[in-house]
């Protein structure tokens, strides 16, 4: 057969080549091959990888494993089936191979193993992948979870794993665990619908979460062994509200029945709040809709909000349903989009549903009030419903159906709910007696946003003296600059009240006692309410005003007082501009934070460009209320006091034109020229003034 000598050679040949890989085989692989052993490290369990790196190439295929007794047991108890692929291991590199992947997955179930054998009870179990999750190592608590699969029920581990996913915004991961968790045999209980359907509600896509929500509430009604409950219910209306879909959600409102998913308090206010947004985005949408068009949506949703009222109101009358502050309130702020028939309503709802008083209209009777654990409340009403589960709810309403119904106990939202009516009916003069039966009577602790609606009711109703008394009784921690504000522009409205300029006093000499440096703005709008009170001086009775020389005379001397108050703050106000701010935790006008210091002039500057022209406008404002009293009328002054302030004239001025070289060192702009001139700051007057100021020999500046 071998007679060919080529045949012979070539077989030869054959027979050597084979032989080279195996001298080959001892070589090691080079530096660049080798992986770090770091690289499939978890954050829970520390693998290494050392020895998985450490076979050389061509000894073994990569993916051999010396079958040891505990890797081979190991392998067959972990298999990477169908089951396993569902979600994949967060802490996996994509380097290294297959290889180091299955090196990661034995090194980590040795160790899930371990902690197995050591807690078997599901409640344990579920405790350990609880802290595995708030150390961030979820692959050790997936993989425990599945291995406890096998043959426990362990339903609250795979809670707190879809929980975890839902709280990362990952929804398609948590519905993956929701999937492999009825795959292993594992039936989801009340509570794992409970948190997919409220981390739904947190999804960053609402569309989809709202038709993931709904197709799991739809296959619970239809199919599913466990039925939805009032709880699921109201987290699905919840996903549906926050996206803002009205279909879906009376969809879902519409399987309501009277035992297992019988309506609660805050299923009402769920879709109240719903509507209520969807006027607000009916109002701000740019749909080229006219007025009357958003009017007639906006009533729409009214209509419909006052449709499902008549439903609570029949539930809490036959002692099904108890009604809280949060449902009142959603209900009245639908109201107050409305008009003023709907704003008035809101009275009458609060009247029905927390016995509240009408202080709106004449003879007013009290509802009878008794003590109950150290408040003082009127007779019928809950305390506080908070803490309250439903079941307790439904069982304090049926101990009380023969009786008179429970009412809402009022708070912080009602106050303003009251307050913000009573500013869109024009019934400010209310505005007073309801806070002072609320706050004092019924013990309501007004916070901020009470002070805050208060002070806007007093100011749209110009009542001057109530605002300089809820200012001066303010908490110090809740003024600013707004607040003061809103004070002096309600003394400017109140001009007709002769006691307006000593009101405006009142809250001025409370600003420059309570904060560091005094807001330029309200300064202004200080001297302006100065100027502006004029009514009584003009309609004075003959002799009224004699002592100080007729009512010129006397508005003269309110403007000068006025600026006399002025002075010395604004000094203050000028001289902080002086010196940088040199610490971040300082506090500058109102409590603002400062900023680190400046690394140049220029930038300083430029940090205190806004902060110097609010103080430049305000000087202005004050030589414009010089010229007005000693210039434009020589009655409205005597001749001392005109020598001392065209003197201090002289100093503002100079100010002015230091600032102005300094904010402005290439020259005035266009529009800040025609500033001053709309200020009545004329600059051929200013230079007729230093010349007669320089001629003076007498006056203080100072």
């Amino acid at each position: 057969m071998f007679v060919c000598r080529g045949c012979l050679r070539s077989l030869t040949g054959s027979a050597t080549s084979t032989a080279a890989p195996r001298l080959l085989a001892s070589l090691p692989r080079t530096a660049g091959s080798v992986t770090s052993r770091r690289t499939y490290l978890g954050k829970g369990i520390k693998v290494d990888l050392r020895g998985a790196l450490a076979q050389p190439v061509g000894q073994e295929p990569p993916h051999f494993i010396p079958k040891t007794k505990s890797a081979t047991s190991a392998i067959e108890e972990h298999s990477l089936d169908e089951n396993d692929g569902d979600l994949a291991y967060e802490n996996i590199s994509s380097r290294g191979g297959d290889l180091g992947k299955q090196r990661y997955e034995l090194k980590l179930q040795a160790a899930v193993k371990k902690q197995l054998g050591l807690a078997e009870d599901p409640y344990h179990i579920a405790q350990h992948v609880s802290k595995a999750l708030e150390r961030g190592s979820f692959d050790e608590a997936l993989l425990m979870t599945r291995m406890a699969s096998r043959n426990k029920k362990v339903e609250v581990s795979w809670n707190h794993l879809i929980d975890y996913q839902l709280k990362n915004r990952r929804l398609h991961a948590a519905v993956k665990l929701y999937n492999e968790m009825k795959k292993r045999a594992q039936i989801p209980n009340a509570k794992t619908y409970t948190i997919i359907f409220r981390g739904c509600a947190l999804s960053l896509h609402p569309k989809l979460a709202v038709s993931e929500a709904t197709r799991l509430y739809n296959f619970m009604l239809k199919q599913g062994a466990l039925k939805p409950n009032t709880i699921h219910m109201n987290a699905v209306l919840e996903v549906c509200a926050r996206a803002g879909d009205l279909e879906s959600l009376f969809t879902v409102l519409s399987s309501v029945n009277g035992k297992l998913r019988s309506p609660d308090a805050h299923t009402y206010t769920i879709v109240l709040n719903a509507l209520r947004h969807d006027v607000g985005k009916t109002e701000k949408s740019n749909l080229g809709l006219v007025d009357t068009e958003v009017r007639r949506e906006m009533q729409k949703n009214i209509q419909r909000a006052r449709a499902i009222w008549g439903d609570v109101i029949s539930y809490w009358r036959s002692a099904k349903l108890i009604i809280d502050e949060h449902l009142v309130f959603s209900m009245g702020r639908i109201l107050t989009a409305g008009d003023y028939k709907d704003n008035e309503s809101v009275l009458e709802l609060l009247e029905q549903t927390m016995q509240l008083p009408r202080f709106d209209k004449p003879n007013v009777q009290l509802p009878t009030l008794s003590s109950s654990a150290g408040l003082a409340v009127p007779d019928n009403q809950v305390p506080d419903l908070s803490a309250m589960s439903g079941k307790a709810r439904r069982e304090l309403a049926n101990s009380r159906a023969s009786s008179s119904p429970l009412y809402a106990k009022p708070g912080n939202k009602t106050l303003s709910l009251v307050l913000t009516v009573l500013t869109n009916t024009r019934k400010t003069s209310s505005a007073p007696r309801y806070w002072s039966y609320l706050t004092q009577t019924l013990d309501v602790t007004p916070d901020a946003e009470n002070y805050y609606v208060y002070l806007r009711t007093l100011a749209a109703g110009h009542a001057s003296g109530h605002v300089a008394k809820l200012v001066t009784t303010m908490p110090t921690a809740l003024l600013s600059a707004v607040t003061f504000r809103r004070a002096f522009t309600a003394c400017i409205d109140d001009n007709l009240n002769k006691d307006a300029f000593g009101h405006a006093c009142r809250v001025f000499d409370h600003m420059t006692s309570r904060t560091r440096y005094p807001d330029a703005l309200s300064m202004r709008l200080f001297l302006q309410v100065a100027r502006a009170s004029t009514r009584h001086f003009h309609e004075a009775k003959p002799g009224e005003y004699a002592a100080v020389g007729g009512g010129k005379r006397a508005h003269g001397a309110q403007i000068l007082a006025a600026l006399d108050r002025m002075w010395e703050p604004f000094r203050i106000l000028s001289g902080s501009l002086t010196y940088p701010s040199s610490s971040p935790d300082a506090t500058t006008t109102m409590g603002k934070p400062m900023q680190p210091m400046a690394r140049s002039p220029q930038e300083e500057l430029e940090r205190k460009r806004g902060d110097m022209q609010e103080i430049l406008a305000t000087a202005r404002r004050m030589i414009a209320g010089i010229d007005r009293v000693i210039n434009e009328d020589q009655d409205m002054c005597d001749v001392k006091g005109r020598k001392l302030w065209r003197v201090r004239r002289i100093v503002l001025q100079k100010a002015v034109e230091r600032w102005i070289r300094k904010l402005y060192p290439d020259g005035r702009p266009l529009e800040e020229k025609q500033t001053v001139m709309d200020e009545g700051d004329s600059i051929s007057r200013e230079s007729v003034w230093e010349k007669r100021a320089s001629r003076a020999t007498s006056g203080d500046a100072y």
